[in-house]
């Protein structure tokens, strides 16, 4: 189900058409329980993919959830505003609505701190490859072969001083 399309400019634009709740209470109920279980269906993708380190899984998605996280924020704002209308909506499907978010939040939460995971994990990674990067750079240095075969010691000359007991 993909609302975006690429505009000439090459950013995301969502179809309008597919944005809007029906007029029908009832049935623009149906519709945000729907677009919350899309979303939510690409939550635990991602949630799944972050916890089992599937980078592939997890970049492949992106375009989806941002598409999603949109749709679900116009639609959140739509029902907002439409609230005294949406008052005659039959109550168990409020309920259902209600519990419909209420798990979802708990999902959002859950993939908020696998996103975090993630993010220190790289950070360790990152420092652990720069440090050695930079060992490996001083080990270079102090090791390396001069041009006659001999271990180089970095560029420093030894200097030899002759004193004479005749100067």
């Amino acid at each position: 189900m993909n609302m975006t399309q690429a505009n000439p400019q090459g950013t995301r634009r969502i179809d309008q058409k597919k944005i809007l709740l029906s007029q029908d209470p009832n049935k623009a109920m149906q519709e945000m329980m729907d677009t919350i279980d899309t979303l939510r269906d690409v939550y635990e993708t991602e949630t799944e993919a972050l916890l089992g380190f599937d980078t592939n899984t997890f970049l492949q998605i992106q375009d989806t959830k941002l598409a999603q996280a949109e749709l679900y924020q116009n639609r959140i704002q739509q029902m907002l505003a439409r609230k005294d209308e949406l008052r005659s909506v039959n109550p168990e499907m409020k309920k259902q609505l209600e519990k419909m978010q209420k798990d979802f939040a708990e999902l959002s939460h859950n993939n908020m701190i696998a996103l975090k995971r993630m993010q220190r994990t790289m950070e360790r990674l990152t420092g652990t490859i720069q440090d050695a990067a930079r060992d490996a750079a001083k080990r270079q240095r102090s090791l390396s072969y001069g041009q006659t075969g001999r271990m180089d010691d970095g560029g420093s000359k030894k200097i030899s001083v002759n004193l004479s007991e005749t100067a």
